[in-house]
């Protein structure tokens, strides 16, 4: 087997691993609800693209085109599962344009290497693990569009990036700056028209972001501020989980990230196109941002494997060994990492079947989808398809489906003194239960009694 074919393996491989692995922990329950919001998204494409946690378009929150191209399989599938094949497929195809970029420059051995890194890296792991986001897709788009420029193929170039701007509309402000820094690096090297390339894209790139801010968003009924300013609203501490500016979460994540690499992306001026991607996630004032093994991480990981793939190579001008020992430590860092502090929490998010499962299959099995339904996270990943289903009690459902044993925020913190006074008052009144999961109505005006 040639070098590329165990690459191509290697991605499949991947693949497989992250779809089963993610069928398992959707079947026993440890989805969260982001999957069944792009659910509801994607299942409505050509008909609303609306979520009940946003409140309508998806479109009001983010600029996600790409979503649309994952409509056809959920619909022929009807099953969220669909979703996370596809999110593993995503992160499983980082690794041969890794490999191609890294082939230019050594050779094909220690680009194999380079490529299996990529795969055993935690906070691509993390990423492709958790649940279904548009980011998933952005590691791979970014590193197919680096070996399109890299190749000189820059027709193949200009749909990638296409492509990539399609993903999110934080796309547009990072590849409009990593369009800067390609339009200067290579202008200083004699190469016009690869600069020229560059200057366009981060000209389209503006363009596309500002398009989402004045024209789409308000098209797709847009009433409110944008949403994820919140992320960035620095002021008293409040309820969605603010940290300090010297937080020791910040520093952390740096570590997360360059740790596994042996901090070689450092070594190259490639490390400046991953620069605006971790100021995003490390300048928001919630801490879920910088937590690895959230979607977040999505907009900085690819640039952060291509500098990783120029420092070997790198390395490798230097003395051939050096590579090596750098690519064996790497490889080794990421593997104790993933058995050991791995962001995807394997022990948290994955299990066995058991009957209390089999239950809330039953119990979901039973709801009346033409009725508005208030469910946790967990059951809101099972609910996609019904458009009526909601996240929490916030929109003041008529109904609620109450897993006691569930251990999630909302059940504990939430969910069960609102219920022990709603039906110790009457303002609740369950309808029926099953091994701790029951269907509640409300009676009175809100949740709240």
């Amino acid at each position: 087997m040639t070098p590329t074919q165990r690459v191509w393996f290697a991605t499949l491989a991947f693949a497989v691993v992250y779809t089963v692995l993610g069928a398992i922990r959707y079947a026993t329950y440890h989805a969260g609800s982001d999957l069944g919001l792009f659910t509801q998204s994607i299942a409505t494409a050509f008909s609303g693209f609306a979520n009940t946690p946003e409140g309508g378009n998806h479109f009001t929150y983010h600029f996600s085109p790409i979503l649309f191209a994952c409509a056809p399989l959920l619909l022929a599938t009807h099953s969220p599962l669909a979703l996370v094949t596809l999110q593993a497929i995503a992160g499983a195809l980082v690794a041969p344009p890794l490999f191609f970029i890294a082939r230019a420059r050594i050779e094909d051995g220690r680009a194999l290497a380079v490529a299996v890194v990529a795969l055993l890296y935690p906070p691509l792991a993390g990423l492709t693990f958790a649940d279904f986001h548009e980011n998933g897709f952005a590691p791979a788009a970014t590193l197919w569009l680096l070996w399109a420029i890299d190749a000189g193929r820059l027709r193949t170039a200009a749909f990638l990036a296409l492509l990539a701007l399609a993903i999110k509309e934080d796309q547009g402000v990072l590849l409009a700056a990593a369009g800067v820094f390609g339009a200067l690096a290579y202008w200083r090297d004699g190469d016009l028209r690869r600069a020229r390339f560059c200057a366009v894209g981060t000209l389209v790139s503006i363009a596309t972001f500002v398009l989402f801010f004045t024209i789409v968003r308000h098209a797709a009924g847009a009433t409110m501020p944008w949403a994820p300013t919140h992320f960035y609203a620095w002021g008293p501490t409040d309820a969605l989980g603010q940290a300090p500016w010297y937080s020791i979460g910040r520093p952390a994540y740096g570590l997360e990230a360059f740790l596994p690499l042996a901090f070689v992306a450092l070594a190259t001026p490639a490390i400046a196109l991953v620069l605006p991607g971790l100021v995003e996630v490390l300048a928001s004032h919630e801490s879920i941002t910088y937590t690895m093994g959230q979607h977040y991480a999505g907009v900085w990981i690819g640039y952060a494997l291509f500098a990783f793939a120029l420092g070997i190579a790198r390395a490798h001008a230097r003395s051939p060994q050096l590579s090596s020992r750098l690519l064996r430590l790497s490889v080794g860092i990421c593997v104790l990492i993933l058995a050991f502090a791995s962001p995807t929490h394997w022990g948290h998010n994955l299990g066995l079947r058991n009957a209390h499962d089999a239950a809330r299959d039953r119990a979901l099995a039973r709801l009346d989808l033409g009725s508005e339904v208030g469910v946790s996270d967990v059951l809101f990943a099972h609910l996609g398809f019904d458009p009526h289903a909601m996240l929490g009690l916030d929109r003041a459902p008529r109904f609620a489906l109450v897993d006691t044993r569930d251990r999630s925020s909302f059940v504990d913190e939430r969910w069960a003194p609102i219920v022990t006074r709603g039906v110790a008052t009457g303002a609740l009144r369950l309808l029926w239960a099953e091994d701790g999961v029951g269907l509640y109505e409300r009676r009175a005006a809100t949740w709240g009694g």
